[in-house]
């Protein structure tokens, strides 16, 4: 079948057409909603392959052979809808991250000032530190550089910045557990 005839086809409502593309297309579909909604439960994943079918039978004359095959124009709007679904999803998390911000606000202040007070020993701690470690610390967990970055900017081996960050970290451990 020929996609104009296709179009023309879904546009008189005609069902066997609209379940021969739901055929030819819904692996693909399926495959490009997946890979944007991978933490998704198959249902949804579903869902969102349907309302691109859905969004087709819906206006299949937007659809022009001339400017795209069939199978680009329903990934894009399975793409599409995936997008959508995602941003949606993140909208939600955005309102719990707000929630969790106005608890942490909330907290007393006598925990903050503790926290705060850690901190700079912390700080001070990894001050203490020589040359190139204390660059090497604060370049991997202030700035969060990766350690080839690192081993470059430094002119390092990787394994030297690797060994280096091991080191520290022990060194800082076995700080903390004196400091309790």
């Amino acid at each position: 079948m020929k996609e104009d005839q296709i179009r023309k086809a879904v546009a008189r409502r005609d069902h066997e057409a609209m379940e021969w593309v739901m055929n030819q297309y819904a692996g693909l579909l399926w495959k490009i909603v997946y890979s944007i909604l991978h933490n998704a439960s198959s249902e949804e994943v579903e869902e969102c392959v349907a309302d691109a079918f859905f969004s087709f039978w819906q206006n299949p004359l937007s659809f022009q052979p001339e400017r795209s095959s069939l199978k680009n124009y329903l990934a894009t709007i399975a793409k599409n809808k995936a997008i959508d679904r995602y941003r949606k999803w993140n909208r939600r998390s955005e309102i719990t991250y707000e929630e969790s911000i106005h608890y942490v606000q909330t907290e007393d202040t006598l925990s903050q000032l503790l926290s705060k007070e850690r901190h700079q020993e912390l700080e001070k701690a990894i001050e203490s530190f020589p040359e190139p470690d204390r660059e090497i610390l604060k370049r991997r967990f202030y700035e969060g550089q990766k350690p080839l970055e690192i081993s470059e900017a430094l002119s390092l081996h990787i394994r030297q910045v690797h060994n280096k960050i091991y080191r520290s970290k022990q060194r800082l451990r076995e700080w903390w557990i004196q400091k309790k």
